[in-house]
């Protein structure tokens, strides 16, 4: 069998893309704040065990209830230099930080798909539940 220079090729051509594809989509990954960035998924509520254990609310831990984001398509999220701001690879659910007043305009969304604009970071305390989640800028 004889081998072509197209074969002989290919593997070269594909070692020498592989580091510019990583670092490509990479910076296709979406920043921390203070950088807004847009988010679209299916506006859902969940409840999750709080205080005083994180762990079970039949055992006693305190209900949390927020509003969270089910990504149409997953995301990945970048470090930027910064300790605390951890980067996700396909990331599918969001935590929404909201006030009450967003709340309550949100509330008759419940359900459905929604587009959603803020500041995206790491989650850091016991209170969040996904691993990133987006501070919603709403006018």
């Amino acid at each position: 069998m004889t081998i072509t220079w197209r074969q002989r090729l290919a593997p070269l051509l594909l070692c020498g893309l592989l580091p510019w594809y990583a670092s490509a989509s990479a910076a296709d990954c979406l920043p921390y704040e203070p950088a807004a960035v847009s988010l679209s998924g299916l506006l859902h509520r969940a409840t999750f065990p709080g205080r005083p254990n994180f762990e079970n609310i039949a055992t006693g831990d305190q209900p949390e209830t927020g509003f969270y984001l089910t990504l149409k398509q997953p995301i990945c999220t970048r470090g930027d230099h910064d300790p605390n701001s951890t980067p996700h690879d396909a990331v599918r659910e969001v935590q929404l930080v909201l006030t009450e007043k967003q709340y309550a305009a949100l509330r008759p969304q419940l359900g459905q798909t929604v587009q959603l604009k803020g500041q995206l970071f790491s989650s850091f305390s016991g209170h969040h539940h996904t691993d990133v989640l987006l501070r919603v800028a709403m006018p």
